[in-house]
């Protein structure tokens, strides 16, 4: 496994040895660098890094995460395979004073399980100790059973993308235990209609103000509840106009028209040709 970093002010990459990654965080430049970096220059970089990406799906151990963690004191947003996540994670973000972390970046694919299961005073632990966390899932799982570990009581979520179709069970979750979301991008979405799921999210996630719906059912009359719902907060509203299924009281140039004047501003459903 080879980690990726970039300082933001700096467009030279630096690798870390995965060898080393056990016990401690070895920097080595890359060999297009033409100029080789000091040892001052890694510390530079270690107070100007802001984005983090590790790939593979190797556990991370908690020599690792620490030294990881006291390294980028300074990073703004992390990105893993939610298979990396653990408590000893979480709490380790969590331990650093002067961590800055804005946003943390999850990806759940189905041939990364089992998912490790963390507990509750981890995330509790986490989202008091930083408040204002940007949490983002990306969740391309199939099965209702394997989405259950990616949702619980602590977890801040504020952006989630279904890169699959998710249950209603698990949309209706949602409106449960995810209080904080901002955003919510569902690619596909069935048999079913959304209406019902949908109306759920806008009533149990207060914050909520970002929309985009895929491939997926919503009747026109349930599209136009949901906006009456959060029209105040509603900011982005990205729906298929092959999404929308007119009822016995609303079209889709009816509903256009109720849903820009709930908006404020002309709101028209995304026009998808059709192959």
């Amino acid at each position: 496994m080879m980690l990726a970093l970039m300082g933001n002010t700096k467009p030279a990459f630096l690798e870390i040895d995965n060898d080393k990654f056990k016990t401690i965080m070895k920097i080595s430049n890359d060999d297009s660098i033409e100029q080789k970096k000091n040892h001052s220059d890694e510390d530079e970089d270690s107070k100007t890094l802001q984005l983090l990406r590790i790939k593979g799906f190797p556990r991370l151990l908690p020599e690792g995460i620490q030294a990881l963690v006291n390294y980028c004191r300074y990073l703004r947003e992390l990105s893993l395979s939610y298979s990396f996540l653990s408590d000893e994670l979480l709490l380790a973000l969590s331990s650093e004073k002067e961590m800055q972390l804005g946003t943390l970046r999850l990806e759940a694919h189905p041939e990364t399980k089992p998912f490790p299961r963390i507990s509750d005073t981890a995330w509790f632990t986490f989202s008091n100790h930083l408040p204002n966390i940007n949490l983002v899932l990306l969740s391309y799982m199939t099965n209702e059973v394997d989405q259950s570990p990616l949702f619980a009581p602590y977890v801040p979520i504020t952006h989630l993308y279904f890169g699959e179709a998710p249950s209603e069970a698990t949309m209706l979750r949602i409106s449960c235990l995810c209080p904080r979301l901002i955003e919510l991008v569902v690619a596909a979405y069935g048999p079913e209609t959304l209406d019902r799921a949908l109306l759920s999210v806008a009533q149990g996630c207060p914050r909520l103000n970002a929309v985009g719906l895929g491939d997926c059912e919503i009747t026109c009359s349930g599209l136009l509840e949901f906006v009456t719902v959060c029209a105040k907060r509603l900011r982005i509203l990205y729906v298929w106009e092959t999404s929308l299924i007119d009822d016995s009281d609303l079209d889709v140039a009816k509903v256009s028209k109720k849903v820009s004047s709930l908006l404020g501003r002309t709101w028209v459903p995304e026009y998808i040709p059709l192959c």
